[in-house]
């Protein structure tokens, strides 16, 4: 050992035999350093006391919400939540938890990775209920194992209902049920929760051959967030974006870590979305915190845009082993200002982390995961388990109060031997095989058993063979891992094994385990080759599996048909270029998984076509299983159904609304237009993300081109706004412009770029005449009123956190009406904000709709902003424009002059449509 870095300890003879290290003579305790040595530089942030690992994660939920009630908290890209309403939605659906599922009984998390993830993960924690995440891609069976083998008491689903083998008494919690305000009044509140009692089940690949939960504490889950927060100076400027599933340990901490500091949590779900869509996210959200798995990396930043990632402060790696060649691609694709932590940790326990130079030499292919971290002692053991010397290989053992509690089996926790000295203090052995060099940095050699990881994932390789040995065809199955980390499946067959012996195989193993334990390679042999003592032949298999490769006919690829006249490309040719180059082989045959692809594999494939091709693509009509000529009828099916919707469906019109938002006038008008265009409404940042700063018109602007971004990728683009809208459509017209992206209809819906003559009195009269004929309400106009004042006295964020605290979680018309009101007052105030800023003039036409405006010059302020400027009369005023009766008048111009922007041949089909 280095000992400048570390400390000798005693062990006594009883701890010896209560950890079976009998002729291990001595533990090394890892002091207090600077966790953020070679990190951030004067950055700002709360460092977490002493006793952060002693406080409830609920409790340091209420103060973070405090601090920061309507800010973001968590975002999946369709909903989202302030830090007020993720508070209300975990208390409510813990009391809900506490009132149903008994004491000590676990409760299962089948969610996707949406916003209900978190609360379901936080609730279960406030209510004392250990959770169990469930993988919602892992295959049913395997979910319907771990569901009876935790003896869950019910499980917080989502909407896509209960699982049809989910046994009776498992109760089914649906999350919208649960955090409805209705479920609060009915349950009790949760009694005081134990940071030292059961917290969470991850269960992982087993070497049994089954799943295996290991349990660990809240106590356990704030250290690891403690470590990272004073290593990277988290705090509420940050945004999280964590490319892991968050039924991982990585995945628990990377959400505890973004929601017990008050910065943003953005999540997606990788495999759904792709892995175009989730660059366009980190740009999109700014992203400065991201944690990927090196084979999420490799997928995702090959071939990314040169800015793709620049928003990132901290990239952190770690699940597997990181290369240099993986270093190399990630600083290409960030910024200089860029810190890769590099960490090391499992399930069960915390490890290394550390920030890798800028200059570090490469000593070897991987890269150090690290100085080992405070708050443990280690021991480093060869297979006497003697404490080897520094740069020597040996099992890395773990002595600390934050390893894991124990293994959940039957209910209940099992727990791991402690410490005699000190019951809190409990001891693991990791079964790495590491080694520390002269730096006090840990090396990561390898595995004392058979397990691996993939993708970042556990994999126990008895597991695949209890379910090949539990085939009706199969006599004896044993897997193996080959040198270059690769699964691989032996079967020996009863009977004389037919064709589709292994193709049924294959699909038992699709259909039961999850995809990094399917063999990237199945062989059908007479028996398993043995030692002389009975034990399996390894190296016989590794042989047969390498001789099977080279004497194995090479698949030919499929024949190339001809592109099409007009030189369009040949979607076979596309789809066998990028299947060969996603998977480093010369030929492109058989199924993906039979190649050797995996999931990750398979998101670089398509994302590979879709560059090619110039479309988006689907994912639900991909699968590992799938073979080659499948993916290439997928895709021609794809690009069939866009050429399809092409000529059915009109181009699209973006509709900017005014500073109420989208409403039902507009959605009525909207639907009237759709015979000549599909109306495409901007959404504009909510109230929490105006009181967050977000709260000018170049924040609208930017939230409109990322919808714009997803909507319609490429094309010319035609936008249409009404009132403050037309102001945040010619703010998105110039930056599409200045991208050189084309504009081809800018409409504008009676915005004035003037300052209109104010008559008080006429306005008065025209207020109390919308009251008297019920065209608004009194009630409305007070809660108007009050929102204009506290704007006014710049008291906006108070009045918000009073009507969030007045609501009490329940729905209040006064606070709904209220909270809307001061939104639509704020972003009025944007607008005339903007109005006072300098513009450019715009190298383009525009068509200005205008209702009548007495002293008002015709062309509103347009035609010095716009090269060329048509104004088009219409009926009505600023406010009922497009309601009727004035809709029936206006909509025809309207569409007029969106038509006018089609091709001849579509315009007439257009033209006609609207006639009818």
């Amino acid at each position: 050992m280095s000992p400048a870095y570390l400390q000798s300890e005693a062990v006594d003879q009883d701890l010896q035999a209560e950890c079976r290290t009998t002729t291990l003579r001595g533990w090394s305790t890892v002091p207090e350093y600077a966790l953020d040595e070679g990190g951030p530089v004067w950055r700002p942030y709360q460092r977490m006391g002493a006793d952060f690992a002693d406080i409830p994660i609920f409790d340091h939920l209420a103060d973070v919400a405090r601090q920061y009630p309507d800010k973001l908290a968590i975002s999946d890209g369709a909903d989202r939540l302030t830090y007020s309403e993720l508070l209300r939605a975990v208390e409510t659906l813990s009391r809900r938890l506490a009132a149903v599922v008994p004491e000590g009984q676990a409760v299962g998390i089948l969610q996707a990775n949406s916003v209900w993830y978190p609360v379901a993960m936080l609730a279960s924690m406030a209510a004392g209920r250990p959770s169990v995440p469930l993988n919602i891609r892992d295959p049913g069976s395997r979910i319907i194992e771990i569901v009876n083998a935790a003896r869950l008491g019910a499980i917080i689903g989502a909407g896509n209902g209960r699982p049809i083998d989910l046994a009776r008494h498992v109760l089914w919690v649906d999350i919208a049920a649960g955090v409805a305000p209705d479920a609060q009044r009915a349950s009790q509140q949760p009694p005081p929760v134990s940071v030292d009692a059961p917290a969470m089940v991850l269960y992982t690949s087993g070497s049994t051959g089954r799943p295996k939960g290991i349990v660990n504490s809240q106590r356990s889950l704030l250290w690891r967030v403690l470590q990272y927060v004073d290593a990277c100076h988290i705090n509420a400027d940050d945004v999280f974006l964590p490319l892991t599933g968050p039924a991982t340990i990585a995945g628990c901490r990377e959400i505890l870590a973004a929601l017990l500091t008050g910065a943003a949590l953005h999540l997606v779900e990788v495999e759904a979305v792709g892995l175009r869509a989730v660059r366009a996210r980190v740009q999109a959200e700014g992203v400065t915190v991201a944690y990927l798995v090196p084979a999420l990396l490799r997928a995702l930043l090959t071939e990314a845009p040169a800015d793709a990632f620049h928003s990132l402060r901290v990239a952190r790696i770690g699940g597997e082993k990181v290369s240099w060649t993986d270093i190399a691609l990630l600083r290409k694709a960030v910024s200089d200002q860029c810190l890769i932590q590099i960490g090391y940790s499992s399930t069960e326990t915390t490890g290394s982390q550390w920030f890798l130079p800028a200059d570090w030499p490469e000593q070897d292919t991987s890269v150090p995961v690290g100085r080992l971290l405070p708050g443990m002692a280690f021991a480093i053991v060869d297979e006497a388990e003697r404490s080897v010397g520094t740069g020597e290989s040996g099992e890395l053992l773990i002595r600390s109060p934050y390893v894991l509690l124990g293994y959940w089996e039957n209910g209940v926790v099992v727990p791991v031997r402690p410490d005699p000295d000190d019951p809190r203090v409990r001891i693991f052995a990791t079964g790495d095989l590491v080694r520390l060099d002269d730096d006090g940095l840990l090396w990561v050699v390898g595995r004392k058993g058979r397990q691996i990881k993939i993708n970042g994932r556990r994999v126990e390789p008895a597991e695949l063979e209890r379910v090949l040995r539990g085939a009706p065809s199969v006599a004896d199955a044993v897997a193996i891992v080959t040198p270059e980390k690769e699964l691989v499946a032996f079967a020996v067959p009863r009977h004389l094994a037919g064709a589709a012996f292994a193709e049924e195989l294959r699909q038992l193993v699709r259909t039961t385990l999850p995809a990094p334990l399917r063999p990237s390679r199945l062989h059908t042999i007479a028996a398993i080759p043995r030692l002389l003592g009975g034990k399996v032949d390894l190296a016989s298999l590794t042989q047969m599996d390498r001789s099977d490769r080279r004497t194995a006919p090479a698949a030919q690829p499929p024949a190339a048909r001809p592109p099409p006249a007009g030189g369009e490309p040949n979607t076979r040719q596309i789809v066998q270029h990028a299947w060969m180059q996603v998977l480093n082989t010369s030929v492109a045959a058989g199924n993906w998984d039979d190649a050797g692809g995996d999931s990750l594999q398979l998101l670089h494939c398509v994302m590979a076509i879709e560059s090619a091709i110039g479309q988006e693509l689907g994912l639900e009509a991909f699968t590992v299983g799938m073979s080659f000529n499948e993916m290439v009828e997928a895709v021609a099916s794809a690009q069939a159904g866009d050429r399809r919707e092409k000529k059915q469906h009109p181009p699209v019109l973006f509709l900017f609304p005014g500073s109420v938002g989208y409403g039902p006038s507009l959605a009525a008008f909207a639907a009237a237009m759709g015979k000549v265009a599909r109306v495409n409404p901007i959404r504009y940042p909510g109230l929490a993300a105006i009181l967050d700063g977000h709260n000018s018109l170049s924040a609208m602007a930017a939230a409109a081109l990322e919808q714009i971004g997803r909507a319609q990728p490429a094309g010319p683009v035609r936008l249409l706004g009404h009132s403050l809208g037309g102001a945040v459509a010619f703010e998105v017209a110039a930056r599409l412009l200045a991208a050189g992206r084309p504009v081809r209809f800018l409409g504008i819906l009676d915005t004035s770029l003037l300052n209109e003559p104010s008559d008080p009195w006429a306005t008065l009269t025209r207020t109390f005449h919308r009251i008297r004929t019920n065209r608004i309400s009194a009630h409305r106009m007070a809660c108007r009123a009050l929102a204009k004042i506290t704007v006014a006295m710049g008291c906006e964020g108070y009045l918000a956190r009073f009507l969030d605290r007045s609501a009490k979680g329940e729905f209040n018309p006064t606070s709904f009406r209220t909270k809307l009101e001061l939104q639509e007052v704020l972003r009025a105030r944007s607008f005339f904000q903007w109005l006072d800023a300098p513009k450019p003039a715009l190298p383009i036409g525009g068509t200005l709709f205008r209702c009548r405006r007495e002293g008002m010059p015709q062309a509103l302020g347009w035609d010095s902003a716009l090269a060329r400027l048509d104004v088009v009369p219409i009926n009505g005023n600023h406010i009922d424009l497009v309601v009727e009766p004035h809709l029936a008048t206006n909509r025809p111009l309207i569409e007029r002059a969106v038509v006018q922007t089609y091709s001849p041949a579509e315009s007439r089909k257009r033209e006609d449509l609207s006639s009818t």
